[in-house]
């Protein structure tokens, strides 16, 4: 029994009940001892008795109910003026003289009329109306017409209006409230529990965290399941950017993400299941669509609408049913299916968004660069290249032609730009068939910009298109067909110049030796694009806008599934029986045109100064002819995958045994431009026992065939075995201590997974040229060229597959209902990584063509965690917090490398993705110093400014025999994620932070006015700002050269960075109205790194590409029935 309206309680208030479910109360009583009475403060005048409870609700954790005979004296009006005075003394005040009586059991005030007191109990059997709120687990919105009854007296109900309430009279006896729902699962309430009553959760159906888990072939009860199995709810997967990737950084333990671009279409994030384990040919998860083996291309387009459910498989005891593709771990997503008996739902999801850089890498002005470029000459003995009045004219800004000053960056990249998304989906049924339909289109746009020197578009743009259709018909009361299609389709436009070579050549250009093009002439047909003579290799220095302006890119992709599921109870033939069959067709097709022209490039040879201040030029052409038109060409690719999957499905429960089984039979083939297709075949199988829902036991096989391997090595089986114990289901798990820690679960599996990814086809057959040109040397120069033969590769029989071989022990923690914590060892080692030998010398004649063999082994281990908080205060008021965290950190077993002389050089023992170079020291101050120092001969002359290195092996020379791993892996050992969720009444706020560790960014590529094979560039700003000098001996930049510095540009820890950081990945805000949510959400707001260069997520390199984007999006959600 609850009060006539729900009231926002305190974290006291939930304290106070919690310590209530301990210690059990005296019993019935209208008074309490003084010490446990609440003091309260009213002053109202003539309000009605009802609002005074309402006032007394407010600083009490007092719950109030009545029956309606009481009910009907709550329009009487009462005065009270007190101040500190006992809840008794108050109450006994405002029902004076009305007849009304109370009486009090724990934090309940059960009120009635006073004259009907002697014929009724006191206790919870009395008749009384019930009010409360109805909400859905999954949102915390209010459920609209959902049922409430009397369990056993169905007559006596009433149903939730559009705010989700509802009032219900109880009857005297009555044990339970029944809530009812189409499409969520009933839920039964105590009566006497009104606390419970007064905001009521009810679950979907299809809830994975609350129901199943679809795991390999199947699914299983959250209960039973002893793999270590991530399920992600729809709802978690936010994300401002179309690809879904994009919205697993911090949200899933174990999983390792890294977006290293903002570019569209190519923004997606990289990821791995617990870390890299192997430096084979693949250390890509497997992912699974309805069935179907897709890519990460695919999945990116997935609209989040659309999924039903998000499991990531990690252990072997999940994985080993995939066999010889498991080995990485395994993504499967499952799009969501019609509800029987339910009427239609629309969804309407609109957005319009706004993109702009997260933290971009500056570049020097043209003044910055020359004064710069003019002391790098001075350090090696030079004399300036750019002249007094060159310097003075370029700041003044004079004349744009004669001195030019580009800003290349400003000129070829926008600010910001925009981006629209649309989704709609409708969800319904009848008794015999089901379906769902999403249609979900996203027009992005990216920050290059157009400019007035090119007659056609040259801006980034991309067109998505997302159809989904899933119709489900229960075509006898045994058989159910499923049809499941998904449409991808997109369009995309951008430069012939690929956007990450622009952004590279805002650095890479030369800002003030000549303009990007000069003013046309009357006979002019074409663009007179800027340049100059080269300084070092090619025809002219590049002009990026030229680039830029050269031309576009049309690339079309368009991916089709199309998945039949017949699923068949055998219940005639034993009960638990079923059998099912499932065939698929994926069909993708690339089309691309490319649309190009070459640039006509042109140089100032001559100027003068008009009389009246204008300029005339001479211009002379360099480099050689362009053309004036597009040249088109297009290109055509594609492939197909075809499988099929039959499956034999046993469940069944004997009182407090369950067992169940599965038996799979899969077939693949995918055909490409090979004439070959590829092939694969295999078996699964799964068997669980449950006792009493204590004890579990899981066993999995894999047994599966490839064709890349020769007879006898074809087939590899895969087995694994698990077991859990719910240690907090025993009968010796007091109910007390159950109250507190509500769940408490231990497992552990152990098993093999395989991998048949090899860098090439049928590597046990060898191929040889017949005729070829071959060379051969005599003495120290002279080669003598034949025709002969030659050994392509050289065949190895004995090839077989990866194998993976995986131990993992978790334990799962639930304390009061609220809170849940799951955690897992992991241990993994990989063996028969596939590698070609590096340890045969030249002089064996192999050279380049050595063979083959399965002799790379991997240790990877770590843990991964989740915590998860969630706690209804009240109907207006919720809060969640979701915390995740992944170590993985993998080492080098076995690896074949040359016989190094130090085993500070040998890969073994180091991270897969380790930075390998020499160990800087700082930087020489002196003279002195340098001549002190063992000898470091790069080719270069030192002096003070140059970095200098260690010596590890003590022979006085800085030489290869010096080099060593330095730092940490380039991807990420530890990442992790936290984030809170609140709703109150008609608003909703989130945020998440996401972070990387144990992460080194490798700098390179980044030197100021030169390449090593080309000079006459720019610099970034940070060189220009802090650079060695004398009076900045600390810098984070050498010394400045106007040439190629061997030494200081070699690979070392100098250029070795922390890549740490944490961001704010994502925060929302949202308001609901009626059937309408209005929102904004954002990505990428700010970053805390000790790397302050570029966004550290970009990963090495030096920041010159397309930049990770901070996304700021407006939207409105509108749901009907």
């Amino acid at each position: 029994m609850i009060p006539l309206k729900t009231k926002d309680f305190g974290l006291v208030t939930i304290l106070l009940i919690a310590v209530s479910l301990f210690f059990p109360q005296r019993g019935l009583s209208s008074q309490l001892p003084q010490e446990d009475q609440k003091k309260i403060t009213l002053n109202v005048t003539s309000e009605r008795i009802s609002d005074i409870l309402t006032m007394i609700e407010n600083q009490t954790d007092y719950i109030f109910a009545w029956n309606g005979d009481a009910q009907k004296k709550f329009t009487i009006r009462r005065s009270v003026n007190v101040t500190d005075a006992p809840v008794l003394q108050v109450l006994s005040t405002i029902f004076k003289d009305t007849g009304l009586s109370f009486s009090i059991k724990g934090k309940q005030i059960f009120i009635k009329d006073g004259q009907k007191a002697e014929e009724e109990s006191s206790t919870s059997a009395s008749a009384s109306t019930i009010s409360g709120t109805v909400i859905s687990a999954v949102d915390n919105q209010p459920i609209i017409g959902a049922v409430v009854y009397v369990d056993g007296q169905s007559s006596i109900a009433s149903m939730t209006d559009i705010d989700g309430n509802y009032t219900i009279n109880v009857p005297a006896g009555a044990k339970e409230i029944v809530f009812s729902c189409l499409g969520y699962t009933d839920r039964k309430v105590p009566c006497s529990q009104p606390i419970l009553l007064k905001v009521v959760t009810m679950s979907e159906e299809s809830n994975i965290l609350q129901d199943a888990v679809v795991v390999g072939f199947g699914k299983q009860k959250k209960e039973s399941m002893v793999g270590s199995v991530t399920a992600i709810s729809p709802g978690e997967l936010k994300t401002t950017s179309s690809n879904l990737s994009n919205a697993f950084a911090g949200r899933i333990a174990g999983v390792v993400t890294v977006q290293s671009s903002g570019e569209p279409g190519a923004d997606g994030s990289n990821f791995w299941i617990r870390g890299i384990s192997t430096f084979g040919t693949n250390n890509q998860p497997l992912i699974i669509l309805d069935g179907v083996e897709i890519d990460n291309s695919v999945l990116n387009m997935i609209s989040p609408e659309s999924i039903e459910q998000f499991s990531v498989l990690k252990d072997a005891t999940s994985t080993a049913l995939y066999g010889s593709k498991g080995a990485n771990g395994v993504l499967i997503v499952t799009t969501k299916e019609g509800k029987s008996n339910e009427k239609m739902m629309v969804n309407v999801r609109l957005e319009n968004g706004w993109t702009m850089p997260s933290r971009m890498t500056p570049i020097a002005d043209g003044v910055t660069y020359m004064n710069n470029y003019n002391e790098a000459r001075r350090n090696d003995n030079l004399t300036d290249y750019y002249s007094e009045e060159k310097i003075l004219g370029t700041k003044l800004g004079i004349n744009p032609y004669v001195y030019p000053n580009n800003d290349w960056y400003s000129m070829m990249f926008k600010d910001f730009s925009y981006n629209q998304t649309a989704n709609i989906n409708l969800r319904g049924g009848g008794k015999r068939i089901n379906y769902f339909l999403n249609a979900c289109i996203n027009h992005e746009n990216g920050i290059i910009k157009n400019n007035d020197a090119a007659n056609f578009s040259v801006e980034e743009s991309i067109m998505k298109y997302q159809f989904q259709s899933n119709v489900t018909a229960q075509v006898t009361n045994t058989t159910k067909v499923s049809l499941k299609m998904t449409t991808q389709i997109s369009d995309r436009y951008k430069p012939v110049t690929a956007p990450n070579t622009l952004f590279l050549y805002t650095m890479q250009s030369n800002p003030v030796s000549f303009p990007p093009y000069f003013p046309a002439e009357a006979e002019d047909t074409h663009v007179r694009y800027g340049s100059a003579p080269s300084w070092g290799t090619g025809d002219v220095l590049t002009n990026p806008l030229a680039f830029l302006n050269m031309g576009y890119y049309t690339i079309g992709l368009t991916t089709q599934l199309t998945t039949v599921n017949i699923d068949q109870d055998l219940n005639f033939i034993t009960k638990g029986l079923k059998a099912s069959f499932m065939a698929s067709f994926k069909s993708y097709q690339d089309r691309t045109t490319t649309n190009n022209l070459m640039p006509y490039y042109y140089r100032l040879a001559d100027y003068s100064v008009n009389p009246d201040g204008t300029y005339s030029y001479t211009m002379a052409q360099v480099g050689g002819d362009g053309n004036e038109y597009l040249s088109s060409k297009s290109y055509y690719s594609g492939n197909r995958r075809f499988n099929i999957q039959a499956n034999i499905d046993y469940a069944r429960a004997f009182r407090k045994h369950d067992v169940s089984g599965t038996l799979v039979f899969l077939m693949s083939q995918l055909q490409d431009s090979n004439v070959l297709p590829f092939r694969t075949m295999g078996f699964a199988g799964r068997a669980t026992y449950n006792y009493d829902s204590r004890y579990f036991i899981e066993g999995n096989f894999g047994y599966n065939g490839s064709e890349n391997f020769a007879k006898g090595k074809r087939w590899g089986f895969f087995p694994s075995v698990a077991g859990g114990w719910v240690i907090s289901n025993e009968p010796f798990y007091s109910s007390d201590f159950k109250k507190v820690v509500s769940l408490l679960k231990l497992r552990a599996s152990y098993g093999l997974s395989g991998n048949d990814s090899l860098p090439q086809r049928f590597p046990y057959i060898g191929s040889v040229t017949i005729r070829g040109n071959r060379g051969v040397y005599f003495g120290k120069d002279e080669i003598i060229t034949y025709t002969a033969g030659s050994i392509n590769t050289w065949g190895n029989p004995d090839a077989t597959w990866e194998v993976s071989r995986k131990l993992n022990v978790g334990i799962e923690l639930g304390i009061m209902n609220n809170l849940t914590l799951i955690a897992d060892i992991f241990k993994e080692h990989r063996s028969g990584i596939f590698m070609q030998r590096r340890s045969t010398p030249a002089s064996t004649g192999f050279q380049s063509q050595t063979a083959y063999a399965n002799i790379g082994e991997v240790d990877n281990q770590g843990i991964d965690a989740s915590l998860e908080y969630k706690k209804v205060f009240n109907k207006d008021f919720t809060i969640s917090a979701q915390g995740t965290f992944t170590y993985a950190h993998n080492e080098v077993v076995a690896k074949d490398e040359p016989a190094y002389q130090y085993e500070y050089q040998k890969l073994v023992g180091k991270p897969i993705n380790a930075v390998y170079g020499y160990v800087a020291a700082g930087l020489f101050q002196s003279q002195e110093e340098i001549d002190n120092w063992p000898k470091q001969d790069f080719g270069a002359i030192l002096q003070p400014g140059d970095i200098k290195y260690v010596d590890l092996n003590s022979d006085g020379v800085i030489d290869g025999y010096d080099q060593t791993s330095i730092g940490y892996p380039t991807i990420p050992e530890i990442n992790y994620g936290f984030g809170v969720s609140i709703n109150y009444k008609k608003f909703d706020f989130s945020f998440l932070f996401q972070g990387a560790a144990n992460v080194s960014i490798l700098m390179s590529n980044h030197h100021p006015f030169m390449t090593k094979d080309v000079t006459g560039l720019n610099m970034t700003k940070w060189v220009a700002d802090d650079h060695w000098t004398q009076e900045n001996p600390n810098a984070a930049y050498p010394r400045l050269s106007s040439v190629w510095n061997n030494n200081n540009t070699a690979q070392s820890s100098f250029w070795v960075k922390n890549g740490a950081y944490i961001r704010l990945k994502n925060v929302e805000f949202g308001y609901s109205f009626y059937k309408f949510r209005a929102f904004v959400t954002a990505s990428n707001l700010f970053t805390i790194s000790p790397f302050k260069y570029w966004d550290p997520e970009m990963g090495s390199g030096n920041g010159l590409s397309y930049p990770i984007q901070t996304v700021v999006r407006l939207g409105l959600q509108y749901n009907f029935q």
